[in-house]
């Protein structure tokens, strides 16, 4: 079963299979009474005994249409033609039911969904296992919904669902067979406009669009897709369509040249978004450049005339690199944060040995020893920090041992059978609690084995025992040990603990 919080409800407990997000209206399809939204639950035909009222409203015809089309739970409804979805509206139900009274109970089969105009719903557990003693696991309120999936397959109820308090519930019902029925004929529908389009070269390649931005590229794309849908008549009758390419993140002039390159071998259209100055010049040359010869390049920038507009309309220039105008708002301490946060990222579990020359800390540990939790904490202070995870009977980097990184590095440690609690629960979580690499047995030889390790290959590295101290603690103790060291001073004193001053 699949939970998503309401607009208040309580949040969704870990044990559940899934969260969804909440469906808001808008405010110009507001309900007439302030607590009413649409809320999507699996139940057993069964178990409800409310009244049918056949009749909708225009307003909650309104408001649960516009339910389905942002419920991203389900993107065949976001996808459904609007004649589909107004069908699905016109098989629903409505149903009334009173406080208490069951719309699914646990262990029934499920093969409908059930969306709450009004009241609330209670999601209800046995409090142990095998035993009639329930309590509630969590609320649900307006604007949430649970189960979808029970439209789409066999599903069996994990808990019981009430409703809740001593206010009585609105519910629209829509099952699964009336569901699939239209869903049948649209996909009859689709199979005929196979058969009715017209035949066209087949081995023609079909039109190209190459969306290009020096960022993510979701705003042209979105654009591109909102006019192809002015052409779709055309291209759904001749079995054909449009190949669109995206380049998101362009940053260079030798990149805007390989796009340009391909453009013009697949006579593509160019349809671009950019702000920083470097690529927008390319990119401007490369369509001078393509007039002045015989094979023109198509390119439309979508933002050039809007910005012309606005640069007229509020009488100052724009300023192109937007990122370096945020830059400047930031303080030095923020930066330095962010780049240490990015750096320690980059660099978690090991990874890019060749850059510790830049680090601030080196720690050193056996794995799940409190490593990484460690690194972000000083990084969240301004510190640039790499972490290695020693392994038994596998041979470091060469560059842990460089002469230059010696005064950066601390030492971790930890008592066995806190490593062994640690590494249990983590292989429990993956279904794995019986794993070799979380037993008692190996995690005492591995603590061993480290402290063999430290006084062969690390004698001057200083030792930090992680096994009761807290994260902040022991980032602390790390502090205090290299404040006074050259390997730490770039970094921005700013951010030390005050525990150590």
């Amino acid at each position: 079963m699949l939970l998503s919080p309401a607009w208040n409800a309580v949040p969704t407990p870990t044990y559940f299979t899934g969260r969804r997000g909440a469906v808001q209206v808008s405010p110009d399809r507001s309900w007439r009474q302030p607590s009413r939204a649409w809320l999507l639950s699996v139940s057993a035909l069964g178990v409800l005994r409310g009244r049918v009222r056949l009749r909708n409203s225009r307003d909650a015809r309104d408001a649960i249409r516009q339910c389905l089309r942002e419920n991203r739970t389900m993107p065949v409804l976001q996808a459904l033609p609007e004649d589909s979805l107004q069908q699905i509206l016109d098989t629903m139900r409505r149903l009334e039911l009173e406080p208490g009274e069951h719309i699914f109970q646990k262990g029934q089969p499920v093969d409908a969904v059930y969306v709450v105009e009004s009241g609330e719903l209670s999601v209800v557990k046995p409090l142990k296992h095998d035993e009639e003693e329930e309590i509630e696991a969590t609320s649900l309120g307006p604007g949430s919904y649970i189960g979808e999936l029970g439209l789409f397959y066999d599903r069996t109820c994990m808990e019981s669902v009430r409703v809740r308090g001593d206010t009585p519930a609105t519910l629209w019902q829509l099952r699964r067979e009336d569901f699939y029925n239209i869903i049948d004929r649209l996909a009859a529908d689709a199979e005929d406009s196979k058969d009715e389009c017209e035949i066209v070269d087949l081995e023609a390649e079909p039109p190209s669009i190459f969306v290009v931005s020096d960022g993510s590229g979701y705003s042209a794309g979105g654009a591109v897709s909102l006019a192809l849908k002015q052409f779709e008549y055309r291209y759904t009758g001749t079995c054909q369509g449009v190949d669109v390419t995206n380049f998101p993140y362009i940053r260079y002039k030798g990149e805007i040249a390989e796009v340009a390159r391909r453009a013009r071998h697949e006579d593509a259209l160019i349809v671009y978004t950019l702000m920083r100055e470097e690529p927008r010049n390319a990119m401007i040359e490369e369509v001078q450049r393509a007039k002045e010869s015989d094979k023109p390049l198509r390119a439309v920038d979508l933002y050039e005339p809007l910005l012309m507009s606005m640069e007229d309309l509020l009488g100052i220039p724009r300023k192109s690199e937007v990122r370096a105008t945020l830059r400047s708002r930031l303080s030095d301490e923020c930066i330095n944060m962010v780049e240490a946060i990015e750096f320690t990222r980059k660099l978690d579990d090991g990874r890019h040995p060749e850059l510790w020359s830049q680090a601030d800390i080196i720690l050193i540990g056996l794995s799940r020893a409190g490593k990484t939790p460690l690194s972000f904490f000083l990084a969240q202070r301004g510190f640039k920090v790499a972490n290695y995870p020693v392994i038994p009977d596998e041979e470091p980097p060469e560059d842990l041992f460089n002469p230059e990184h010696q005064q950066k590095c601390v030492a971790l440690t930890i008592q066995a059978q806190r490593l062994h609690a640690v590494r249990q629960a983590r292989m429990t979580a993956y279904g794995s609690a019986k794993s070799m690499y979380s037993s008692l047995e190996n995690c005492r030889k591995e603590v061993n084995w480290l402290k063999t390790f430290y006084m062969r290959k690390g004698p001057r590295w200083p030792v930090i025992d992680t096994t009761n101290g807290g994260v902040e603690e022991t980032a602390a103790k790390v502090l205090k040990i290299l404040q006074n060291l050259k390997g730490v001073e770039k970094a921005t004193g700013q951010f030390a603990n005050p525990s150590i001053e």
